[in-house]
C-alpha cells in the first residue's frame, strides 16, 4: 500500500515528544513536510528529522502535494485550521480536544460531512492495545452494561516524570500563540485537556452518556470533579477527574455487565505501556489478560488514520466523537454551575 504523504502543522512540545518520534516508526505514513510560524524552530526540527519541505505559511503548506495534515497546535486553533485543511482537500488528524466549544465542533462536523476528506481526533488512548482489547471484550462478552467507572488523576510530579522520560523540548521566538492564554483559566483548561481523555474513554468503553450530575472543588493547586453518569443503555456510572494529586498518576476504568466485567489500569502516556486489563467472562469463569506488545498509541493512531484513508474506513475517533466529548464537558460545567443534573443535548452522529 502506498504511504500516506503527511504534513505536520506545529513543531511545539507535543509534536517533539510524541508525534515526531511516532512518525519515524509508523507504517504506511511518510512525513514529507512541516509547517510552523517560527522559522527558527521549524528549520531546527526539520533538520533533526531530515525534512526539507518547510513552510511558515499555512496556506502555502496546504497548496503542496501532501494528502493529510497532523494538527498539533494550541486548542483554540484546532477548528479553524482543521476547517481550512478540509476545504483544501486534505485529510486531518487533529490533536484533542477537537475544539474549544461544542458549537464550533458542530460547524466543523458539517464541513467534514460535506467533504470527501476524513478527520480523526487525536484521542490516542483508543489505540492503546489494552483499551482495544477491552472494547472488543465488552462488545462481545459482557452483555448489558450495568455500571461504568472512570477516574483520571494527573500527578503533581508529572514535570519530573516527563523530564526523566522525554527529550528536552526546543523552543524559539516567533511562535504564534492564541490572543488569550488558554491555560490562564485553570479550571476550564484542566477540564478540557484532561477531561477530554477521560470522557472519550468512558464513552468508548461504556456507551453514550445521556445525563450527568457533577460537583467541583478547588483547594490550593488541586482541582477535583466528581460526577454521576446516566447512559443510553440504562446503566449508571461515576467519574473522578483530579488535577493534580500529590501522589502517583492514577487512571482506570471498570465496566460491569451481566456477562462479566472489565478492569483497566492505564499509565502515564509517555511510558508507552499498554493498559493492564483483566477481563472476566462469567460463562467460563475465566480471566483474560492481553499483552499488547506494540503499545505506542501515537504510532498506532497514525497507522489507523492511514488505513482509514487508504481503505475508506471510518476514523477512530471521528469528528462526531470529538463533538460528543465537548458536549459532555459543557454539560459537566453547566452542572457545576447549577448544582443540578444536566441532560446532554446531542447533535448529529455520523458523516454524510
Amino acid at each position: 500500500m502506498k504511504n500516506l504523504r503527511l504534513g505536520l502543522l506545529g513543531c511545539g512540545p507535543i509534536a517533539q515528544f510524541a508525534h515526531l518520534p511516532a512518525l519515524e516508526k509508523a507504517r504506511g505514513v511518510e512525513l514529507v513536510a512541516m509547517c510552523d510560524a517560527s522559522s527558527n524552530l521549524l528549520h531546527r526540527i526539520g533538520a533533526r528529522y531530515g525534512i526539507t519541505e518547510l513552510y511558515t505559511s499555512y496556506s502555502h503548506f496546504l497548496e503542496s502535494d501532501i494528502e493529510a495534515v497532523l494538527i498539533a497546535v494550541a486548542d483554540p486553533f484546532h477548528v479553524p485550521l482543521a476547517t481550512q485543511a478540509i476545504e483544501a482537500g486534505k485529510h486531518v488528524l487533529v490533536e484533542k480536544p477537537l475544539g474549544v466549544t461544542a458549537e464550533e465542533c458542530l460547524h466543523l462536523s458539517e464541513t467534514v460531512s460535506g467533504s470527501v476528506c476524513k478527520l480523526q481526533v487525536g484521542s490516542m488512548k483508543r489505540h492503546d492495545p489494552g483499551i482495544e482489547f477491552a472494547k472488543k471484550f465488552i462488545e462481545e462478552k459482557i452483555g448489558e452494561i450495568v455500571s461504568v467507572k472512570g477516574w483520571y488523576q494527573d500527578t503533581s510530579f508529572r514535570p519530573a516524570l516527563q523530564e526523566t522520560l522525554l527529550p528536552m523540548v526546543q523552543s524559539a521566538e516567533g511562535i504564534v500563540r492564541p490572543d488569550a492564554d488558554p491555560k490562564a483559566d485553570k479550571e476550564k483548561y484542566f477540564m478540557a485537556t484532561h477531561g477530554s481523555h477521560l470522557f472519550d474513554n468512558i464513552r468508548y468503553l461504556g456507551g453514550e452518556v445521556d445525563a450527568l450530575n457533577t460537583r467541583f472543588v478547588q483547594k490550593s493547586d488541586q482541582y477535583c470533579w466528581q460526577g454521576l453518569l446516566e447512559f443510553s443503555h440504562g446503566g449508571i456510572g461515576q467519574f473522578d477527574l483530579t488535577v493534580k494529586v500529590h501522589s502517583d498518576w492514577s487512571e482506570g476504568y471498570e465496566i460491569q455487565g451481566e456477562g462479566g466485567a472489565v478492569l483497566i489500569k492505564t499509565f502515564l502516556p509517555f511510558y508507552y505501556r499498554p493498559s493492564e486489563v483483566r477481563a472476566f467472562e462469567r460463562s467460563t469463569e475465566q480471566w483474560h489478560t492481553p499483552l499488547g506488545a506494540h503499545s505506542n498509541p501515537y504510532k498506532r493512531q497514525l497507522e489507523f488514520f492511514a488505513k482509514a484513508i487508504r481503505e475508506d474506513l471510518p476514523t477512530n475517533p471521528d469528528v462526531f466523537d470529538g463533538l460528543r466529548v465537548l458536549e459532555i464537558i459543557e454539560a459537566a460545567e453547566a452542572s457545576v454551575r447549577s448544582g443540578e443534573r444536566v441532560e446532554i443535548a446531542r447533535g448529529p452522529t455520523e458523516v454524510g
